[in-house]
């Protein structure tokens, strides 16, 4: 005969066990320990049967559980008020419902953190540039290419745009930067 056991620590439904009859004393049922002969009920997702000590309940259930590999799976993922894109998920630890406030989709970015982002990109972008461009510079600095019109020629024709996209690299650079400022944020974080 079926005994459905549930936890001792949590009355929570744990499986079915094999209750036996007792061969001294008929009619009298050995039982697993923290077994009852009641079936439980059927439950939904998020959703577990309790044993109360007399009857099944249908609760709430939001916890993860260790799968046969002991890693942890389902559960529900929340997030509480104050919580960042940046924080992991927290999850229940308990049966129950989610605590009061709780969101199940992770926060996004703020306008500003976004704005951060694309600042720092920029400044990114623009610094690589000048990095990957400057052995150009310095291979025509010695022929003095401010002061010879020719030298400055023969490197437009061999590098074209490059002091003016150069120029436009640092401009984007100060724009970001003065953007930052104003916008109170600090783009060495």
């Amino acid at each position: 005969m079926d005994a459905y056991c549930y936890s001792k620590k949590t009355g929570a439904y744990v499986g079915i066990a094999y209750a036996m009859q007792d061969p001294e004393v008929e009619g009298r049922v050995i039982m697993p320990p923290n077994s009852t002969l009641t079936p439980p009920p059927e439950c939904g997702d998020k959703q577990v049967a309790v044993w109360d000590g007399a009857a099944w309940a249908i609760k709430e259930d939001h916890r993860r559980h260790m799968d046969a590999t002991g890693h942890y799976v389902g559960g529900t993922p929340y997030w509480l008020p104050g919580d960042t894109w940046k924080d992991e998920p927290r999850y229940m630890a308990v049966i129950g419902p989610l605590p009061e406030g709780a969101m199940t989709t992770k926060p996004e970015k703020t306008e500003k953190e976004i704005q951060e982002e694309n600042l720092k990109d920029t400044i990114y972008e623009s610094e690589s540039y000048l990095n990957s461009t400057d052995y150009r510079v310095l291979k025509f600095m010695d022929k003095y290419i401010a002061s010879h019109p020719e030298v400055k020629t023969e490197f437009e024709a061999e590098y074209p745009d490059t002091l003016s996209k150069r120029q436009e690299a640092r401009d984007s650079i100060n724009a970001a930067q003065a953007s930052a400022q104003l916008n109170g944020i600090n783009l060495d974080a």
